[in-house]
Formats: structure tokens, sequence, C-alpha cells
């Protein structure tokens, strides 16, 4: 924004017409319409008094203000947000190519406006596709070092890394990769551009190991941080299970498999579905057996064999205990519990647990 425009907002802002402010600085009408139109700038002297009569600071006046008593500033960013809604890409470009030039060295912006570059890039391939991933390439090493804010770091890192990878320059985008900063998301944005890096085998193995670590991340949340407190959550967590493991070869997954079984079987037993609550915990009990072999019993080396991840290979050593009793145990404990009393005299009950 130049200063003549900033004149003339701050000039409607103050109930002021060009003649009156022209009368109260002692200048012509002219000079004034001049000002606001672009055609001249006020002189030095002048910035003082117009900064007292338009009630600003002369940072404010001269476009030096902070962000937050920056109307512009925050104009500028709303009118941005909605092209989102609106989908005007042409906008959105206009918009980032005034705010960088207002707004020389802010890194939020020049961020911003690399996106946008590269955005349209893709959604234009054209003849100028590559300058303008190119131009991006540029802008996003530009805010990479300079910024210090995290998140427009990351966000920049995730823009270079995209085009260099797009170029075949996976090596120098593995460079931007190590530039991350340390970001408390599991699992982490670093480790999904680092796949982006990586060739052959190489990337296979980690990108089925950031499959792994996002699908265990759901199921954590569905099952272990209070969200799992119904059948609904319960079959959506097992659903999970058994579509990226079709196999039924669950490996370690066999321990959230038992858990399932068993809510849900408890679910049943609270509802007073007595049969349909021990047919569960018949299936909980399966599944904690086959998860103490691989632990207890026959502890080692296995792999899944469900083909989404079929290179992915543990030791069951290496499992994390929170007792010294095995799965079954833990199932035969919890289900001792008084939501289960009506099935306690049960033989098929006594069957399941009592004999083991």
């Amino acid at each position: 924004m130049t200063i003549g425009e900033r004149i003339k907002i701050l000039r409607k802002k103050n109930d002021l017409t060009q003649e009156k402010l022209a009368d109260f600085l002692c200048i012509s009408y002219q000079a004034v319409s001049k000002w606001e139109t672009g055609l001249s700038s006020p002189d030095l002297s002048m910035i003082i008094p117009l900064a007292k009569l338009l009630n600003v600071t002369t940072d404010e006046l001269l476009g030096a203000g902070s962000k937050d008593s920056d109307n512009y500033y925050h104009e500028l960013e709303e009118r941005y947000n909605e092209t989102f809604k609106t989908g005007d890409m042409e906008m959105r470009m206009k918009i980032t190519e005034d705010a960088v030039k207002t707004y020389p060295g802010d890194m939020d912006w020049l961020n911003r406006y690399a996106w946008d570059i590269w955005c349209y890039a893709v959604d234009h391939f054209d003849d100028e596709f590559e300058n303008n991933r190119n131009k991006a390439i540029r802008l996003f090493d530009v805010v990479i070092t300079n910024t210090d804010n995290s998140e427009t770091k990351v966000h920049a890192i995730t823009g270079i890394v995209q085009c260099l990878c797009g170029k075949g320059l996976k090596a120098e985008a593995r460079k931007y990769v190590d530039l991350f900063p340390d970001t408390k998301v599991i699992p982490s944005e670093k480790d999904r551009l680092l796949g982006k890096c990586l060739e052959g085998e190489e990337q296979l193995r980690h990108k089925q190991n950031y499959l792994d670590g996002c699908f265990n991340t759901l199921l954590q949340t569905l099952l272990w941080e209070g969200i799992a407190e119904n059948k609904h959550t319960c079959d959506a967590a097992e659903g999970i299970i058994k579509a990226m493991i079709p196999d039924g070869n669950y490996c370690c997954y066999n321990f959230e498999m038992s858990h399932i079984k068993f809510r849900k079987a408890e679910i049943e037993a609270k509802a007073q579905n007595p049969d349909t609550a021990l047919q569960l915990l018949k299936e909980a009990v399966h599944y904690a057996e086959e998860y103490d072999v691989l632990l207890n019993k026959s502890p080692g080396e296995y792999a899944f064999t469900a083909p989404v991840i079929c290179g992915l290979t543990y030791n069951s050593r290496d499992w994390c205990r929170t007792g010294e009793g095995s799965l079954f145990d833990d199932i035969r404990e919890m289900s001792k519990r008084q939501s289960f009393s009506e099935l306690h005299d049960r033989e098929d009950y006594k069957k399941l647990f009592c004999e083991k």
C-alpha cells in the first residue's frame, strides 16, 4: 500500500474531505489529490503534521507500524482467507503479490506467496510451469533461511521438498528435511517428507514404517484416550485393523484386537446380552493367546504379511511389558468385574478361564 493510499483511508476514517485536509495543512487541494492517486508523495516536512492530523504515529503513516495496529495488514489477511472459500486463485495471487510488496521482509506473507506460485503452477501446467516452480523454490529458501517462526519454517520446508522432489533432486530435498525444527506431531511431518526423498526399498520401508506409526496413533486415540466408550468406536477400531491387515496376521496388533473384543463384551454384558458377551470374551481370549505366543512362548523376529505393510518386521523381544503376567491373565482378571457377574456361574465361562 502506498502512502497516498494510507492517507486516503485515514482521511476518511477521520471524516475529513480532501479540501479540509488541505486547508488544515495550508496546502492546495490538488496536492492532496496527487498524493492519494500516487502522482506525488508528501514532502518530508509534511509527515509529522499529517500523522498528528490523522491521529496515527509517523511509523503507521509510513507503513512501518506493527501488524496488530495495521488495519490494512488484517484486511489483506481477511481477503486472502476468503479466497479459500471462493477458490479464486488469481485473486489470491494478487493479494499475496500486494502483501509482499507492502510488507517486504514479512516471512509469513512471503511463504504464502511461494505456496500460491507453486499451487498455481500445478493447476496451470503450461510452458511457465518450470519457471514458476523454480521461483517458488527460491522464495521457500529465503523463508527457511530468514524466518524465526517454526510453523512458517515447517510449511516452507514442506513446499520446497515437494518442488525439489518433483524435479528429481531428492538429495537436495533431503538437506532441507534435515533443517526441520523439532515438532510434537507424531508421526512427524519430517518423517513424511523424508519418505519423498528416499528411493527403492529404503523408501518403501520408510513409508511403511510411517504408515504404521499413523495407524498406531489412530488406534491409540480410539482405544486408550477415552474415545472408545461405546460399541461404535470399538467397531471403528476393529474395522481399521481388519482393513489394514486383511490376512489376519495381526502380530503385535493382537493386543489391540483382544482389548477391542473385551470392551465389546463388557458393553454387551451391561446390556444384559450374556451369550453375545461370552462369545466376544472367547474372541478376546483367542487374540490374547496369539499375542502371548509371540511375546512369551516364541519371542523373536516376525514380519507382517498384509500387502500394505508387508515390508515391516519386528522383534517381539522389544515389546513393552506392563506387568509380569500374560495378556491372557489380564483378560481373565478383567472378566471378574461386576459387569460380567451373570456369566461367572456358567460352565462355558469357567471352561474359558478356570481350566487354563
